[in-house]
């Protein structure tokens, strides 16, 4: 608590010559002193222990909360958008209305040869997307989305490779699928033999890869663009995308105009934005990105309202204490230091419990379907949201200072 005896050095260098005599100037060298007021900031909030751990949990909260909200949003938006970005291509051809890279339609391999014929074009590889049920060894089903790449190109392959090789998959009926769904799709080893498609044509497993997520939890299970054929049941040579790559030194914004003039009945992006329109279409249109967003920002407004709700009534209960400083000269600018200091040692003591548990949950989460990172950028500007907040609710209690009566401390 802070408290000013008669007798304390505070009094005897604000000028106290006679005993109820107060010179009415705060010396110089005390007015801006940062380890005075950043000490009597500390015993205010230390004071009360039981109200500074109760601080500290509600801004821990907050923190967490948002950084696991804005944490899960990055990270759905990396797994939308995965496919694509891993893909190696530079630019995307789909039928004319397609959203998201998981829901295309066929397209005729004429299409591929009108492409190769446009100046500046090095490749086109086809690349077939297709959602189709999986018979699971036990008699279950789930659905995955058959992912059928060019083996000769390697565009469009799978990624992050923990056993076995994308090469083995040019072996018949060979399929490849990530570790995090292997229970779900009932595989505990390679080699396992399951049915894919409609009328549940073979499938062996020769390969499992880590951390590719599907943001519709229907897994990615990648393998030949001539079995994918089989499994989708697509006709002839159709594919879902065709993949365009670029020459060297080719003008790649002149280049998408002429793939789109040479096409005009399709879609053509650059890989960049087909990314976004994916994470756009899954987090936007369906609701998810929004009930993070909101669960973000229902963190800030609980940590504002209990640190503003702690360092009101802090403040409340030391008004004779502040009054006495105002009485012996302090004025209102170096009282309202005090209480953005606890504002700000509230705030980054709270920030550091928080950003920690959320980065344990991180970590706990690195096996499971869902996708949560915690980037450096986002630990940045959470930890400035939090200051942030923090300041803010110190507002609320300076408005208490700006009011006080310094003649109150002779009542």
């Amino acid at each position: 608590m802070l408290r000013i005896a008669r007798n304390s050095p505070e009094v005897a260098r604000a000028g106290f010559t006679a005993p109820g005599t107060i010179r009415a100037t705060w010396p110089t060298t005390d007015r801006f002193r940062p380890g005075m007021v950043w000490l009597l900031a500390w015993r205010n909030l230390v004071n009360d222990r039981v109200r500074f751990v109760a601080t500290l949990v509600g801004i821990a909260f907050a923190v967490v909360l948002m950084a696991v909200q804005w944490g899960l949003l990055i990270g759905f938006a990396n797994t939308a958008s995965g496919l694509i970005n891993h893909a190696g291509a530079d630019f995307w051809v789909a039928s004319r209305g397609t959203s998201n890279v998981d829901q295309g339609l066929p397209v005729p391999e004429r299409w591929r040869f009108q492409l190769l014929s446009v100046p500046g074009v090095a490749a086109v590889d086809p690349l077939l997307v297709q959602f189709a049920p999986w018979k699971r060894p036990d008699g279950g089903s789930e659905y995955v989305i058959v992912v059928g790449y060019d083996l000769a190109s390697g565009i469009g392959s799978p990624w992050n490779v923990v056993a076995g090789s994308a090469n083995d998959l040019h072996t018949p009926d060979s399929v490849m699928l990530d570790r995090l769904y292997a229970e779900k799709l009932g595989i505990n080893s390679i080699g396992q033999s399951v049915e894919i498609g409609i009328t549940g044509t073979r499938a062996r497993v020769v390969g499992f890869t880590d951390q590719i997520r599907a943001f519709t939890q229907s897994p990615y299970v990648f393998t030949s663009f001539k079995n994918a054929h089989r499994y989708a049941r697509y006709k002839g040579e159709e594919a879902t995308y065709l993949l365009v790559r670029a020459a060297p030194g080719a003008d790649r914004a002149a280049l998408l105009n002429r793939l789109r003039a040479a096409l005009p009945v399709t879609d053509v992006w650059s890989t960049a934005t087909f990314a976004s329109m994916t994470a756009h279409y899954w987090l936007l249109t369906t609701g998810a990105g929004l009930a993070l967003l909101v669960g973000a920002g229902l963190g800030v407004v609980v940590g504002i309202a209990i640190v503003a709700q702690t360092l009101y009534a802090a403040t409340v209960e030391r008004l004779p204490e502040y009054a006495t400083l105002a009485a012996i000269g302090a004025p209102n600018r170096y009282l309202n230091q005090i209480v953005l200091r606890q504002g700000l040692i509230s705030g980054l003591v709270g920030y550091g419990i928080g950003i920690t548990v959320a980065a344990v949950t991180v970590r706990a989460a690195a096996s499971s379907t869902a996708s949560l990172v915690l980037p450096w950028q986002l630990v940045i500007v959470v930890g400035i949201v939090a200051i942030t907040m923090c300041s803010i609710a110190s507002l609320l209690a300076i408005h208490k200072i700006k009011r006080i009566d310094p003649t109150m401390v002779f009542r």
